[in-house]
């Protein structure tokens, strides 16, 4: 049997789980880099690479503890509630701890790929990158029932963020924040409590929101 090994670890904005986007490519302004380890790092490894537009990596998650043996899990797609099988899920709760994201391929640089649409928390280790074929690997007729429908996003008004806090946020950063709050990062089972007040750290900031009036309300950013 092939041991599994990482070929390189992905950095991200993403300090923490929570805040991550669910699936990749919803949030382009959520960049990282793919930083091949010295042994993977020659330039040999990715020629060619620069023909495609996007790739697959296939990444551990590492935050997780070890899968409890249970077969069934709560999407956030059914509200958290109700239980699907786990291999009818793409819940990082699993027997193999591997995610899979199509991901942007903006760069390739020295040991590295500069990537976008990235939803993995920073130091993931990724075993392996391949491209992405669009002519047999999109499947416009393919059937998906109770995940067919991308996930709501909020409209662009609905997502203030105060001038005096958007003064000290990095451009990039702004952008990053409200793509990442137009989501919905909240848990369904949350979506009464008004007044309840979130925090997720992200590209070296810690934000805080407030979730309610059918608006999302920055209060807070702190960098750290």
């Amino acid at each position: 049997m092939t041991e599994l090994r990482p070929i390189a670890v992905l950095r991200t904005p993403f300090a923490e789980k929570f805040g991550v986007p669910r699936q990749s490519g919803l949030v382009p302004a959520a960049e990282g880099r793919v930083e091949f380890l010295p042994e993977f790092a020659a330039p040999e490894f990715v020629r060619g690479l620069e023909d495609f537009s996007h790739v697959w990596l296939i990444t551990g998650f590492h935050q997780n503890p070890p899968w409890d043996g249970s077969a069934t899990v709560r999407p956030p797609r059914l509200g958290g509630n109700e239980r699907v099988g786990v291999f009818a899920s793409r819940s990082p709760t699993r027997p193999n701890g591997l995610g899979l994201s199509l991901v942007e391929l903006r760069a390739i640089e020295p040991g590295a790929l500069r990537v976008a649409g990235i939803d993995a928390v920073d130091g993931t280790p990724v075993y392996d990158v391949k491209p992405y074929l669009p002519w047999c690997e999109a499947k416009p007729d393919a059937r998906s029932d109770w995940a067919k429908d991308a996930p709501a996003i909020r409209a662009a008004n609905d997502v203030v963020i105060p001038a005096e806090i958007a003064a000290r946020l990095p451009e990039n950063v702004t952008a990053l924040v409200r793509q990442l709050l137009a989501l919905e990062l909240q848990p369904a089972y949350h979506a009464a409590e008004a007044a309840r007040v979130y925090g997720m750290t992200v590209a070296g900031w810690n934000v805080r929101w407030r979730a309610g009036s059918g608006r999302i309300e920055v209060i807070e950013a702190l960098k750290l």
